[in-house]
């Protein structure tokens, strides 16, 4: 027959096949922020969620067994709230938008101002070093600075090439991202100048870099918004081809964080687009 014949044959018949839809198993926080939610963290101490998002606020609920949550506790920044992170005490930090670094105490409700900048705040992490504990804030004033909390001025200042979009911690490692796809890497023990500096594998802006843990090389995992993630090793003679080095998420799209949750030798083994995950696989 031929393609543009008249004829038609007759089609298929249709059937349908009924299936019993899987459950269920999300459960959507009660009371949750008006606007986007721009970053998200768990306690370490107990089953608590901070939430910073683009409505200004930091909400803190508590997660039962059920997964039923539980407003704890709220801070209001004056503009987007972009990061949030916890310390071992169970006090929040958040910065955002508004330039202005903050603690929340769960336990009390309190809050204060512990951090200001130039520009807006766009990391924030609680640094665990040998006898005491520093909170950094990294912003787009070009600068990285530590604040010990009994004190109203910053105790380390680290001026950068560019605005600073992400870092992370892993003591005494410490790895930035920059504009303009630059990393910084530093030894902690000595922030004069950077340990080494090197270009983004990937080829758009870096959005996060992680840490990798310390019973293996020291390294990082780098994400960037082309939705691709590349594990990358502080000394060269560790970038080898033993492990992958890069991988596509699927669906494609912005990588914003980077969980590694087993220690090891990390290959690219999972990936969504909210939050990629980095295992060690049994062999390679």
């Amino acid at each position: 027959m031929a393609f543009w014949s008249s004829t038609k044959p007759n089609p298929p018949p249709i059937t349908t096949t009924l299936t019993t839809p899987a459950p269920v198993l999300d459960v959507e926080i009660s009371d949750p922020p008006s606007d986007s939610i721009s970053s998200i963290q768990f306690s370490s101490q107990a089953n608590i969620l901070a939430v910073g998002s683009w409505d200004s606020s930091v909400r803190v609920y508590e997660i039962d067994g059920a997964g039923q949550s539980q407003g704890r506790a709220m801070l209001q920044h004056s503009a987007p709230v972009l990061s949030v992170c916890w310390n071992r005490d169970g006090k929040v930090f958040s910065g955002g938008a508004d330039a202005a670094g903050k603690m929340l105490d769960v336990a009390t409700g309190q809050s204060m101002q512990v951090a200001q900048h130039d520009a807006t705040i766009k990391a924030v992490k609680w640094v665990e070093t040998p006898g005491t504990g520093y909170l950094a804030t990294g912003s787009w004033d070009k600068t990285i600075r530590y604040w010990d909390l009994r004190q109203s001025t910053p105790a380390a200042t680290i001026q950068l090439p560019e605005r600073c979009y992400t870092f992370d911690v892993q003591f005494p490692l410490m790895v930035v991202g920059t504009a303009d796809r630059q990393v910084l890497i530093y030894d902690m023990n000595n922030l004069s100048t950077p340990y080494k500096t090197m270009e983004s594998p990937l080829k758009w802006q870096t959005r996060v870099v992680t840490c990798l843990p310390t019973s293996g090389p020291a390294g990082y995992a780098i994400g960037s918004v082309e939705g691709r993630v590349a594990i990358r090793y502080v000394e060269e003679k560790d970038n080898d081809a033993k492990y992958p080095q890069c991988a596509q998420i699927s669906p494609p799209g912005a990588v914003p964080s980077i969980d590694i949750i087993l220690t090891g030798a990390p290959s690219v083994s999972n990936a969504i687009d909210v939050t990629l995950e980095l295992q060690t696989r049994s062999s390679q």
